[in-house]
């Protein structure tokens, strides 16, 4: 986790998440900022993970998959969006696996879990065969 994010009040941290998000979602097509736009990414996760885990750490189960859902719909989303650059769309599909990890590690004790997770796998593999 980046130094300036230990510093952040909770409300900063949903700002900067929600900052973090619009860029994801509409990346400039500057692929020499390749750098900074991954440090973003990163930085966006880190903070919807951290949300997560403070969600689950107060039996917050729901809101927890709430936010793991979310940081995983917005990657999932922007491989998906033809109109952001192919570069940004195969980044955001590298980085998919730390939501599904964690969504997979929630789901392992609940009742419908494996159906879930299976879904979301299925979704993942049809959508890679059709765009990769």
């Amino acid at each position: 986790m980046a130094e300036s994010q230990v510093q952040l009040t909770q409300a900063e941290k949903l700002d900067r998440f929600q900052q973090l998000e619009t860029a994801i979602r509409h990346c400039p097509s500057q692929m020499h900022k390749v750098g900074a736009q991954e440090a973003n990414l990163n930085e966006y996760i880190d903070l919807g993970l951290d949300m997560a885990n403070k969600a689950g750490l107060a039996n917050r189960t729901q809101l927890q998959e709430s936010w793991l859902k979310r940081v995983y719909k917005t990657l999932f989303e922007t491989t998906l969006d033809l109109v952001e650059p192919e570069y940004w769309r195969d980044l955001c599909h590298e980085y998919l696996y730390q939501p599904l990890f964690a969504l997979k590690h929630l789901y392992r004790n609940h009742p419908q879990g494996k159906r879930r997770i299976r879904a979301l796998y299925q979704e993942l593999s049809v959508t890679s065969r059709y765009l990769y």
